[in-house]
C-alpha cells in the first residue's frame, strides 16, 4: 500500500529503526542548507518541530496515488476520456509521458503531480533537491498542494465533507476502476495534508 505520512521527517525516517536524534540532527541540516539554496521568501517559510510526535499515516490503498495524479491530470483536459481502469505505471499513459516531459508546466496541479513531499509553507514552486537520505524527488508546498486537492474536488467530484470521508472505505486494487482509486486516494490525501497544516508539519509518500 501507499501512505501519506504526516509528521517530522526524522520520526519517518526511524520508522525501520534508525537512531531518531541522530537523524533529526540530520534532517535539520539538510533544512538548513535547503533553506539556504533557495529564495528567501521561500527559505523563511521552511520551519516545523522536528522533535513534534507523529501524526501518523493514511492509507491511500495500492493504487490510489497513482489514480488520484492521473486522474488530476485528465481532468485538466476536458476533450480527453479518462481511462476505465488505473495502469501498472503512470508512464504507461501517453497523455501521463508527454506532460511529465515538461515537468507539470502548464498544469494548475503541479503540487500534487510532480511531488512526493511536501513542506510546510505557501510558495507557487517546486523544488527538485537530494532528499536527507540521499535520493532526489521534487518538493512541493504544503499549503498549495491543500488548495489544489480542494479546486480538484470543486472542478470535477463536487463532493461534501462527508462523501470524500466515505471514499477511505473504497478499495483501490492495481488495474482496478480508476475513480475508485482516485476517490480513495483523494480522501486519505486530503485527510492528511488537512492535518498537517494543522500541524505545520511535513507530508511525505511512501510504499508499506
Amino acid at each position: 500500500m501507499v501512505v501519506a505520512f504526516v509528521g517530522p521527517l526524522s520520526v519517518w525516517y526511524a520508522r525501520g529503526g534508525g537512531d531518531l536524534l541522530r537523524l533529526r540532527t540530520g534532517v535539520e541540516t539538510w533544512r538548513a542548507d535547503l533553506r539556504a539554496s533557495v529564495a528567501a521568501k521561500v527559505a523563511q517559510q521552511l520551519e516545523w518541530d522536528e522533535a513534534a510526535p507523529a501524526s501518523g499515516e493514511h492509507d491511500l490503498g495500492e493504487a490510489g496515488w497513482l489514480a488520484l495524479r492521473l486522474f488530476a491530470l485528465y481532468a485538466e483536459h476536458a476533450e480527453l476520456e479518462l481511462p476505465d481502469t488505473t495502469p501498472p505505471l503512470l508512464e504507461f499513459d501517453q497523455q501521463w509521458r508527454a506532460a511529465a516531459d515538461a515537468k507539470f508546466a502548464t498544469s494548475k496541479f503541479g503540487h500534487l503531480l510532480a511531488c512526493s513531499m511536501w513542506l510546510p509553507g505557501d510558495f507557487p514552486v517546486t523544488l527538485r533537491v537530494p532528499l536527507p537520505d540521499g535520493a532526489t524527488a521534487e518538493l512541493g508546498s504544503l499549503s498549495v498542494l491543500h488548495d489544489q486537492l480542494r479546486w480538484l474536488n470543486e472542478r470535477t467530484f463536487q463532493a461534501s465533507v462527508a462523501e470524500v470521508a466515505a471514499w477511505r472505505e473504497l478499495q483501490a486494487p492495481a488495474g482496478g476502476v480508476l475513480l475508485d482509486a482516485a476517490r480513495r486516494g483523494y480522501a486519505a490525501l486530503f485527510a492528511a495534508t488537512a492535518a498537517a497544516v494543522r500541524l505545520r508539519t511535513p507530508v511525505a509518500i511512501a510504499e508499506r
